[in-house]
């Protein structure tokens, strides 16, 4: 299933799809590397698409789908732009709960898509590799956070 069809039978977000990284904020764009722009299939900013109907929740950031290189298949990168402290960890991984909650009560086709959760960090990283930090959110299956992710490594 394409990210674009996927998005489209997700009613909370389907008017929130945005071609290439135009559903990124400008602010956040600069965090992405992508040689490939053909790759991209769209993006959404889950954040502002659920405010209204999850006003409390700590919703995720973005969904970015991509076309995997040399391959007919689609993932989807789910990213959260954060600040990267020791005193942020269990923020970002209360939104990843709350991110995998909501593909499973509210978008089962974005859900059967192959992802990556990744974290990119606002500024500097304030934990370590191999730190309790860095444990507790591969746990979840979060990578350790990134000042910048490059797209093409992802396919």
């Amino acid at each position: 299933m394409s990210f674009r069809t996927a998005v489209g039978r997700t009613p909370a977000i389907q008017a929130h799809f945005r071609d290439g990284l135009q559903g990124v904020k400008s602010a956040d764009r600069h965090r992405l590397r992508c040689r490939d722009t053909h790759c991209l299939r769209g993006s959404v900013d889950l954040d502002e698409a659920l405010k209204d109907t999850h006003p409390g929740n700590p919703r995720w950031d973005y969904a970015i789908g991509l076309r995997r290189r040399n391959r007919r298949n689609e993932i989807v990168l789910w990213l959260e732009v954060h600040p990267a402290s020791s005193l942020h960890v269990d923020e970002v991984l209360n939104k990843l709960r709350w991110l995998k909650d909501w593909l499973a009560s509210d978008a089962p086709a974005l859900k059967a898509m192959p992802g990556f959760f990744r974290w990119v960090a606002t500024g500097s990283i304030a934990f370590r590799r191999g730190s309790r930090q860095e444990r507790q959110i591969a746990e979840q299956g979060l990578r350790f956070p990134s000042r910048q992710i490059d797209l093409d490594d992802l396919q």
